[in-house]
């Protein structure tokens, strides 16, 4: 019975220490599992932010390249309407040279016509000039006649003889003319080519970087935030420009009567307090986007986005100076305008501006040439008015359609 009892615990005990054996056998096994699991979840992070940096340098640089590519584009479309509109002046200028030439040719023919009818009245009358009237000793009433009378015919003559000649001279500085205006003509509209060759592979160029940002799954995320950021960092900007401009004014205006006239041609035009309503839009197209509504869970639209076409003229809502006028990111190609009693409006998303800071621009005038610029897709103007630097409802300044 002893002897059982002891075989019974013997291999109890044997069990237990095997098993305590196995434990530390494997305990050093399962550290390393765990030690193994931990270093992979490490790799993993640090792969991860690596990733995400890459990702975060990718999406930097696509975005400059569109920035690069939106202002180089800017450039060239400015480029492209200044030859445009020297195209038509150039064109008109022709025309008038073209419609002198005519005028001309039809002068010079009258007074061809005139000096042979002198001619040949001075060779009929030649037998009786005025030598033999006094070698004859006529009549000194009739000496006296003929001698004005030749006076007259030769005077004339000598006239006739000069108006040709500077028809003549005139004709051929018209043609010369012409020559060059035709030449000039030829060299813009090459150019014109160009710099329409040159835009369009700027925007293939932008439209390639575009596409390639979106196809980040996080760019909408980080474009919601840089939105707000560049909403924020606009706003200093304007508030900066706007403290600059009064001091350089006030400074101005001490020393400059210049100045003062010009301050007080834009002053004579109606506030735009006074035009809350009336105001015309700075163009014309759809509403896309309502002040107030939502652009993502996080930001709203202090402003409105209007439909436009390319290149289509946008205008200043009311009499103002520019208080900037260059590229903004998140906005684009944008121009500002200080209307005074802290009224700002801003216009952005355009293709190229024709107004530089410090210009003072009246109600109507051309500010700008509307596009997409700022990363948009569609050709649209964002319109924004504002007071002591809160966003005001521009559809409640703006004239109501019909």
């Amino acid at each position: 019975m002893i002897i059982n009892f002891y075989k019974k615990n013997s291999i109890k005990a044997f069990l237990v220490n095997s098993l305590f054996l196995l434990f530390l056998f494997f305990l050093p096994l399962q550290n390393g599992f765990a030690s193994n699991n931990l270093s992979t979840l490490k790799t993993q992070i640090e792969n991860t932010k690596a990733s995400q940096a890459a990702q975060k340098k990718q999406r930097q640089k696509l975005e400059k390249e569109i920035a690069i590519s939106e202002q180089n584009s800017a450039a060239v479309a400015l480029q492209l309407a200044e030859i445009q509109q020297k195209i038509v002046e150039e064109k008109q200028r022709l025309k008038t040279l073209k419609s002198q030439t005519q005028t001309l040719e039809e002068d010079k023919i009258k007074q061809q016509n005139l000096l042979k009818q002198q001619l040949i009245s001075t060779y009929m009358t030649g037998k009786n000039d005025l030598i033999k009237l006094l070698l004859n000793q006529e009549d000194l009433s009739q000496i006296i006649r003929a001698k004005s009378y030749y006076f007259y015919i030769n005077k004339a003559r000598l006239e006739s003889i000069q108006n040709l000649e500077n028809t003549q001279q005139q004709l051929e500085k018209n043609k010369s003319n012409q020559i060059s205006s035709l030449a000039a003509l030829e060299k813009m509209q090459k150019q014109q080519i160009e710099n329409k060759e040159k835009l369009a592979k700027q925007r293939i160029q932008r439209s390639k970087a575009l596409k390639e940002l979106k196809q980040d799954l996080n760019y909408q995320q980080v474009r919601i935030a840089q939105l707000s950021d560049a909403e924020k960092n606009l706003k200093i900007k304007l508030k900066k420009q706007q403290k600059a401009r009064e001091e350089k004014e006030l400074a101005a205006a001490k020393k400059a009567a210049s100045q003062r006239t010009v301050t007080h041609e834009v002053q004579s035009h109606s506030s735009i307090t006074e035009q809350k309503g009336k105001l015309d839009w700075p163009i014309r197209g759809k509403v896309l986007a309502s002040f107030g509504s939502h652009r993502s869970s996080q930001v709203k639209w202090k402003g409105i986005a209007i439909a436009a076409n390319e290149g289509e003229k946008v205008r200043a809502v009311a009499t103002g100076r520019v208080l900037f006028a260059g590229y903004f990111k998140g906005y684009g190609m944008v121009v500002a305008l200080d209307h005074g009693n802290n009224y700002i409006t801003l216009y952005g998303y355009n293709q190229t501006l024709l107004q530089k800071t410090g210009d003072v621009v009246f109600q109507g005038d051309a500010i700008a040439l509307a596009g997409h610029s700022g990363g948009q897709d569609k050709n649209s103007l964002y319109f924004e008015l504002s007071h002591k630097g809160k966003a005001q409802d521009p559809i409640k300044w703006l004239k109501k359609r019909k």
